[in-house]
């Protein structure tokens, strides 16, 4: 048994703010911060913290290094993410003094998953195996299918 988690890898921007801006409005951050993110790639690191062996596919851009970083850190296999010479998906947070937030994300190259690579990834798993999905890539019900036609 083999787990696939095929989902999102994005480079937060995390902004601390007095409160979350108004249209029209320019506001001086206290702090940035950066972290790995994506609802994929945190499913995949904490299934490898949890001791789970999780192959985790997806597309990173030009700015990927932390992701694959994140990913060989935890323990996360990174055979099945690719690079593209693109900017890669990525948020812009803001965090308000009452810990409110307020979310932009950019899908870049989550958005861009192609039937051929997913025929690519999905050749190395079949019946038995778990394959989990966020709905933060492009290509979902085609990944579904073709899931479903394996078992």
């Amino acid at each position: 048994m083999k787990v696939l988690n095929y989902g999102s890898l994005n480079v937060d921007y995390v902004y601390s703010v007095d409160h979350i801006i108004v249209g029209g409005e320019t506001q001086h951050s206290s702090k940035l911060e950066v972290f790995s993110g994506g609802k994929g790639l945190n499913q995949s690191i904490a299934l490898a913290k949890a001791g789970v062996s999780v192959y985790h596919a997806g597309i990173v851009g030009s700015d990927g290094d932390i992701l694959l970083d994140a990913c060989k850190e935890a323990g996360v296999n990174t055979k099945y993410i690719r690079r593209l010479p693109v900017k890669g998906g990525h948020t812009m947070i803001q965090v308000d003094k009452n810990a409110q937030n307020c979310i932009i994300l950019y899908g870049g190259t989550n958005q861009m998953q192609t039937r051929e690579f997913v025929d690519e990834v999905l050749a190395d798993f079949g019946e038995g195996d778990y394959l989990l999905l966020q709905n933060e890539i492009n290509m979902l019900d085609y990944i579904i299918d073709q899931a479903y036609e394996k078992k």
